[in-house]
């Protein structure tokens, strides 16, 4: 299919004469002169120019015929002309209006699909809690400081803000069904457990963020990612029953040495092995904090052969020594000081 270029004036004027040609104002028709201006437009009639009959006010396009040097022709709106001299008469056609016309409707298709598109990105980012400078207005937000507090992004011409730091990764219902019932599905089982999804910047001073990766999600689950949060004073609500070590660690948190040589072997063999253990970061926190109060209490003074291994482990997960877990990404959460 052959595609036109067309630059933006030219598609306006396009458009414009499209409307004049086809369209009706107010129930009013298109004036004569509009007519003979349109064929102007588009080459029909040049070399010319517009009068008008003072007997009879009717519009016409004037100018020397081609085929007869010296002769005028009047060219009429109803598509007829004449010679002033009386000598002949007859139809006119502008073929280039159809094509024109053609053209204009074809690109005022393709705008029509585009400002669908780009209205159906802005509600879409509307659900991720973007909002209209006008919006913004509504709620007395100090627009002096706009550029300081949030971020924007424009999609077509509209400008969308949202509050620095506040990305929302997951919101319900900007997907495929299928693929956002696959999304849900996994957030609630974190819900379930005592984890928030999206809570405001006030709440997030007293949580701790833990993000999808480390959750365990698929790669391709959360395009644009997905964090969710934990409050670590409240973890005795959260649970991680599938894992029958980090069970043990859980239930039995003294810290006198016997427990705690039993509880670092079991959190050192969990960070071993864990590409195939099922856990999750707020269980994975709790017991590391039993861990961090066994190493504070007896590191280098388990008193009993084996001690020098257990202190080995605790320097291998605190960084101390190579092969332990790592400060940042997705290993960082069984990492001790």
């Amino acid at each position: 299919m052959k595609k036109f270029l067309i630059e933006e004036s030219e598609k306006t004027q396009i458009l414009m004469m499209h409307k004049s040609l086809f369209e009706q104002a107010d129930d009013k028709p298109i004036t004569d002169e509009q007519k003979l201006r349109n064929a102007i437009s588009v080459g029909c009639l040049k070399n010319g120019s517009l009068k008008r009959q003072k007997s009879t006010g009717r519009i016409y396009y004037k100018k020397e015929s081609v085929k007869q040097a010296g002769k005028m022709v009047r060219f009429f709106p109803d598509m007829t002309y004449e010679f002033e001299d009386g000598s002949s008469k007859g139809k006119w056609s502008c073929p280039q209006l159809a094509a024109a016309a053609a053209t204009a409707a074809a690109t005022a298709a393709v705008t029509a699909t585009q400002q669908a598109e780009i209205d159906s990105k802005i509600a879409t980012e509307m659900k991720k809690n973007w909002k209209k400078l006008e919006t913004l207005k509504a709620e007395g937000v100090d627009l002096t400081t706009l550029d300081k507090v949030f971020d924007k992004q424009v999609i077509g011409n509209v400008a969308l803000f949202r509050p620095k730091g506040s990305s929302t990764t997951f919101t319900p219902g900007t997907s495929t069904v299928d693929f956002n019932n696959d999304q849900q599905s996994f957030v609630d089982t974190f819900i379930d457990k005592g984890y928030k999804l999206n809570p405001t910047r006030l709440e997030q001073n007293s949580l701790v963020k833990v993000t999808g990766e480390q959750l365990g999600a698929p790669a391709d689950l959360f395009p644009n990612g997905l964090v969710m949060w934990y409050d670590p004073n409240k973890q005795s609500a959260i649970r991680g029953g599938e894992n029958s070590i980090l069970s043990d660690i859980l239930d039995n948190q003294s810290i006198n040495r016997t427990t705690c040589r039993k509880n670092v072997k079991d959190f050192f063999e969990l960070y071993r092995r864990r590409n195939s253990a099922q856990v999750d970061p707020a269980t994975v926190d709790r017991a590391k904090r039993i861990v961090q109060a066994c190493r504070d209490e007896h590191y280098g003074k388990w008193g009993v052969a084996g001690g020098k291994n257990v202190d080995e482990m605790l320097d291998i997960l605190s960084g101390r020594k190579e092969g332990g877990p790592l400060s940042t990404g997705p290993t960082a959460i069984f990492r001790i000081k």
